[in-house]
């Protein structure tokens, strides 16, 4: 992406409002074990305080995390944040009845019990969702758990989705419909003169792209196809593109406190 930064940085220079929308996992932090141990870097945090402070920029973090959980995480004043792939969002209640909650609590049991045995695998509770990690499992043992997960939810079909990421499934409400209807969703509520910028490392993230293709679109990490436009290697390099971010638009020409999403 550096090597053709003046195409983007045409567009930044055009451009009233941006609306700059990061995946977490894999893109601002990299990837562990288990989604507990991961931590955002003080660099990357002071990165993200000065560009939620710049009147032309609305921002964004959009995760398959719970809204809670990653709002934790990130501790930067003056971030919006969507969680559960869009489906949370602050200030509004997730409608989400009794009967959902309870069928996929009885989701997450069946699975569980499915892949008990299975070294690797494991089973994670967000409430309203359920994640099965496989990272660090063997190849073989991966394939046994999509044969198991699938038939643990056949009795769950159609009501509940899977939705494939980065060494995990996501098992989902068919109501919670990702990322790329969540940013869609928020761009009807922000200024036409907006220019999107999404940064994202998953699978996950593709819908988003699609959604946002008129726009600056940055897929992170090494993969085969995209939906996105440019490429970044790491988290690494995710810092060193917001800092040239902040850098660019300081040099731009400065426009009124932007216009946040309505309430």
């Amino acid at each position: 992406m550096f090597a053709v930064w003046e195409d983007v940085a045409s567009r930044l220079r055009r451009a009233k409002r941006v609306a700059l929308l990061l995946d977490f996992d894999g893109t601002l932090v990299n990837l562990q074990a288990r989604p507990g141990q991961v931590r955002l870097r003080d660099p990357v945090r002071r990165a993200l305080t000065r560009l939620a402070r710049h009147p032309r920029i609305v921002l964004v973090i959009v995760s398959g995390r719970a809204l809670a959980d990653l709002r934790r995480r990130v501790g930067v004043g003056g971030v919006r944040y969507l969680g559960l792939f869009g489906w949370e969002r602050e200030g509004a209640v997730a409608p989400a009845n009794l009967r959902a909650r309870r069928r996929i609590e009885e989701a997450r049991m069946a699975v569980g019990a499915a892949i008990r045995d299975l070294p690797g695998i494991w089973v994670e509770d967000k409430g309203l969702s359920v994640g099965v990690h496989f990272r660090g499992a063997r190849p073989a043992v991966v394939r046994r758990a999509s044969r198991l997960v699938r038939r643990a939810l056949r009795p769950f079909r159609p009501w509940l989705r899977v939705l494939s990421g980065k060494k995990s499934w996501e098992l989902l409400p068919s109501m919670i419909r990702g990322k790329g209807a969540a940013v869609s969703a928020l761009f009807g509520r922000l200024p036409e003169s907006t220019l999107p910028i999404y940064v994202g490392d998953d699978i996950a993230d593709e819908s988003a792209f699609w959604a946002l293709r008129r726009g600056i679109t940055v897929r992170v990490g090494r993969f085969r196809h995209t939906r996105a436009r440019f490429r970044l290697r790491n988290p690494e390099e995710v810092l060193q593109f917001l800092r040239k971010l902040e850098t660019q638009l300081l040099c731009g020409r400065p426009e009124r406190e932007a216009t946040k999403w309505a309430s």
